[in-house]
This record gives C-alpha cells, structure tokens and sequence, in this order.
C-alpha cells in the first residue's frame, strides 16, 4: 500500500489544483458573495493585534494542534490517554493501529477543524443568518492558517516522522482540498460543495483518461 502513496496523492494534487482554481476564480469575480467571510478573515487580524489575544494565542495555537491531533486520532477509532497543551509545547498520547497515521500526525498543519465546525454549524443557520456563521468561518480560517503558518517547519516531529517530500505532498493536497470545500461551501453549503466536488473528480478522471488513451 504504501507504494500507491505517491500516485494516488499525485493524481489529487492535480484533481484538487484542477478545481480549486476555477473555484478561486469564481470568488474572486463575485466578491459580493464572501465578504462576510473576508470581514472574519480581517476581524481576526485585528483582534489579535489587541494584548488580551496576543498574549493568549500561542497557546491557543497550541491546544488547537494537539486538540486536532486527538480529534483525528479518534475519528481513526484510537484510544486518547491524555492531551496536554502548554504556551508552547503540547502533546497527546494515543494508542491504536497504524490506521490513519499520517492523518492523525499531519492534520493540524492542514485541518482547519474550527472552520469546518462552523460550516457544519452554518446548515442549521437560516438564510438570513448565514453571514453570522461566514463571519465565523473566516475569523476561524485565518485563526487556523496562523497556525499553520507558525507551526509547519521542517523541524517538526510530526513532518519529520513521515518524511519530508510524503508529508508535504499530503499537506498540498490537503490545503488546495480544504480550501475548495471551503471556498464552495459559502455559496452551496457544505453537503452541496462535498456532493458536487467528488462528482467533479470522477469526471475529471475520465476526461483524462479519454484524452491520453
């Protein structure tokens, strides 16, 4: 199995680099329709420059990755035994089958788990109450890309455990996949970006296959 790594993961990164750019596109051109979500996005870079945020958000950062970590780890059916977040180190122990493994290792450097709380969130939000949750989502967004910015070195146990060139092949997949969802969500929700996008894959995939063969 781990000799189909790099193809499967090569065949995403361009099926999610094909459809995020389209996806982008559109955004960019109907600028109307993700400015709730671009007021989260300047919301949260204002409050933190505030001292009762700056001086909390390294732990804050903290507790989201080892909070990501466990979350993952029991999506994978893995026993968490602790989880422990200090200002700046954090750890949690786990135990289960390799199932899952660089999921559970690499997901805090491309899982922003708060964004995708407040898009599930937002399917229970009337219409005229979606800004509420877009302004969430993007003051959510820009909260996990921080982390993610300040947190994905080389030094990284987490990245260094799966080797430099597995690891961030996975995180380009990841980051072009969520930002996709995320980006697709704000227009058709989250049940109608996931429902549209793996369609799109599919297509795409025998489009290809049609053209090279």
């Amino acid at each position: 199995m781990k000799y189909l790594f790099y193809p499967i993961a090569i065949l995403l990164l361009a099926l999610t680099c094909a459809e995020f750019f389209p996806v982008l596109m559109y955004a960019c051109k109907h600028i109307a329709v993700y400015q709730w979500l671009l007021y989260g996005i300047g919301a949260y870079f204002i409050i933190r420059r505030f001292n009762f945020f700056s001086r909390n958000e390294q732990w804050l950062q903290t507790t989201s990755h080892e909070a990501t970590h466990a979350i993952v780890g029991m999506m994978f059916f893995h026993k968490i035994h602790s989880l422990q977040a200090n200002e700046d180190h954090g750890v949690v122990y786990h135990s289960g089958r390799k199932i899952g493994d660089i999921f559970i290792s690499l997901a805090p450097y491309c899982l922003p788990i708060l964004t995708y709380a407040f898009l599930l969130l937002r399917i229970m939000g009337a219409n005229r109450m979606l800004y509420v949750f877009d302004l969430f989502i993007g003051f959510t967004l820009a909260f996990h890309l921080m982390c993610f910015i300040s947190q994905t070195k080389l030094y990284q146990p987490d990245i260094q455990g799966q080797g430099y060139i597995k690891a961030f092949l996975f995180l380009f997949v990841a980051w072009f996949f969520n930002a996709t969802i995320i980006l697709l969500s704000i227009r058709k929700g989250i049940v109608g970006a996931v429902t549209y996008i793996f369609p799109k894959y599919w297509n795409d995939i025998i489009d290809w296959w049609n053209f090279i063969f």
